[in-house]
């Protein structure tokens, strides 16, 4: 694939505009560490430098490491297990609960000559 010179410029502008973007959400956590490391005693103007940047070179050594560690290939799940069959028979057809109209009106007449259940 061939690359324009303008295309060259442009994506070495996105990339430095994502890594201007980087520097300044990180620049408060950096100040920040600068203040811890002045506060535990470090005082010299190299070491407020140092031992951040140190910080940091541990954080993304370890992330790198984490990412490494999940490459590597795991062999396959195993197959799920297969579902047993019911050990108990199934029930019988279901039996209508709901009555008929005839039998609602054998009922009716029942009761209204007086025959009792």
């Amino acid at each position: 694939m061939r690359r324009t010179q303008f295309d060259l410029i442009r994506s070495g502008l996105a990339a430095a505009i994502l890594v201007a973007a980087l520097f300044f959400q990180m620049l408060p956590l950096f100040l920040l560490m600068v203040v811890m490391a002045y506060a535990l005693g470090v005082t010299g103007g190299a070491m407020l430098f140092l031992v951040p940047v140190t910080l940091f070179a541990m954080i993304f050594a370890a992330c790198g490491l984490a990412a490494k560690r999940t490459r590597r290939r795991y062999p396959a799940w195993p197959p799920p297990m297969r579902r047993r069959a019911r050990r108990r028979p199934f029930r019988p057809a279901a039996v209508a609960l709901l009555k008929t109209r005839a039998e609602r009106y054998q009922e009716l007449r029942d009761v209204m000559r007086g025959v009792w259940r």
